[in-house]
């Protein structure tokens, strides 16, 4: 049995320094507005990678991976208005493969979870930081991503673009 001090939970704890607490305040007011089914396309792609770190994903095998894919694309083809997509598309198969190179589903299921859990915990700090907005958003990315199986999740596809958009600048 593992047991973790106070200074442990602290670095596991995410930090909202003066710069991303701004930044939250300016989404805060963004979606003041924003009607509900438009929540989770705007929150979506933050929530993700603000909570990629967290995954388990070997981002760095990812990430090698998805430079490999796009050097080897053309440039004609890199310009597409669906290129970032189809990256992500791709990416989100190799996501399922474990070391062996065979897909391993019940991992991807795990990748799944410790995600919306990562998410569901910074809805409640955003939240006792003062951004309800945000929070309820989060818990949107939540309610329209729960089901699915890896690659077809929205989230799962989330996941990848978010890695495939590294390889794209």
């Amino acid at each position: 049995m593992t047991t973790t001090d106070d200074s442990e939970q602290e670095l596991a704890q995410p930090v909202l320094d003066d710069a991303f607490r701004h930044a939250l305040l300016e989404l805060e007011e963004y979606l003041h507005d924003t009607p509900d089914e438009r929540l989770v396309e705007l929150v979506l792609p933050f929530a993700s990678r603000w909570t990629l770190p967290q995954s388990g994903l070997d981002l760095v095998r990812l990430s090698e991976e998805a430079h490999l894919f796009v050097q080897a694309t053309p440039l004609s083809d890199r310009i597409l208005t669906g290129y970032a997509d189809q990256v992500a598309w791709w990416l989100s198969e190799r996501m399922l493969l474990g070391e062996d190179e065979q897909a391993d589903v019940e991992a991807a299921r795990g990748i799944l979870t410790t995600v919306r859990a990562e998410i569901e915990q910074r809805a409640g700090l955003v939240e006792s930081a003062g951004y309800p907005r945000v929070a309820a958003a989060f818990r949107h990315v939540l309610e329209e991503t729960a089901g699915g199986e890896p690659p077809a999740n929205l989230l799962w596809r989330a996941l990848a673009l978010r890695i495939a958009e590294s390889a794209l600048v």
